[in-house]
């Protein structure tokens, strides 16, 4: 079959879209439907968090979340074998007609994917009063004046010498006030 199929959303209960999209791949593989259910992709992105002691964790964080895109070729067969996998409460659409994504809507979405790639989880804010807890300038005092989600990065401008000085450090380089 050389049909390529549409992409449709899929609603799911919260929290278990990764779940969904291996029941769906192993009930594909179980009942011989490589050739309806196509792919299955859940829209997400990696977020960076650093902790106390400067530990980097990264953690995937769903961009839809509740929902997971299905390609597939809609017949009586791959509609039922959808809806009825574990954790999936129906399709995005009318009734229990399946609406498929319009390819500029596919779009859009991987825009937003690729805009947030990887980012750092932030806690900070411009004009915050913090210490540095890391490096050559630890326990000096400044202000956040800048922030840098995608590089985890701040700068702050601390007193050397009477003088404002700006320095760049990673997140997890600062403790707040």
């Amino acid at each position: 079959m050389t049909n390529n199929g549409e992409w449709y959303v899929i609603q799911v209960i919260s929290g278990t879209e990764e779940n969904v999209k291996s029941s769906l791949f192993q009930r594909r593989e179980s009942l011989g439907m490589e050739d309806f259910i196509l792919d299955v992709f859940v829209p997400s992105h990696d977020v960076i968090s650093v902790r106390a002691n400067g530990k980097k964790v990264t953690k995937q964080k769903n961009l839809l979340p509740g929902y997971i895109l299905v390609q597939m070729v809609v017949t009586n067969e791959s509609w039922y074998i959808v809806r009825n996998t574990p954790n999936v409460t129906g399709f995005l659409g009318a009734g229990n007609i399946p609406v498929p994504v319009s390819g500029s809507e596919l779009e859009k979405l991987k825009g937003k994917i690729e805009e947030h790639a990887e980012t750092f989880e932030n806690k900070y804010q411009v004009g915050q009063e913090a210490t540095v807890t890391k490096g050559p300038f630890e326990w000096n005092e400044g202000i956040i004046t800048e922030i840098n989600d995608k590089k985890g990065l701040v700068k702050l401008n601390i007193n050397l010498l009477g003088r404002d000085t700006p320095i760049e450090l990673e997140f997890g380089g600062i403790k707040v006030k």
